[in-house]
């Protein structure tokens, strides 16, 4: 694991914490807002799903409209905002989905 050296505002953190890889996939309305399907995204180790929606939504601002619709699924598996994920964890926001 690589020591996360600066955070969003480009300020030093603690040289000892661990950065996971994470797999976020896209559904429905979020994959078409976003562009893509899925993507890769490093976070800090003991990072939960609700800190990581919380992460999500400072640089994509359409999670931040249909987050209280958003399910989340972990490696295949509904999951609540308290879980903590590990690295290499694959993560589906699903909204739901309309149609006649």
């Amino acid at each position: 694991m690589q020591p996360v050296s600066t955070n969003e505002s480009g300020s030093l953190q603690n040289p000892e914490t661990e950065i996971i890889s994470l797999k976020l996939r896209w559904f429905s309305v979020l994959a078409e807002k976003r562009g893509r399907r899925e993507e890769f995204h490093k976070a800090e180790k003991g990072i939960t799903v609700e800190k990581l929606m919380d992460e999500l939504e400072k640089e994509f601002d359409a999670f931040t409209l249909y987050r209280p619709h958003i399910r989340t699924g972990v490696n295949n598996a509904y999951a609540g905002p308290d879980m903590v994920l590990s690295d290499g964890d694959e993560i589906a926001f699903i909204t739901p989905v309309s149609g006649g």
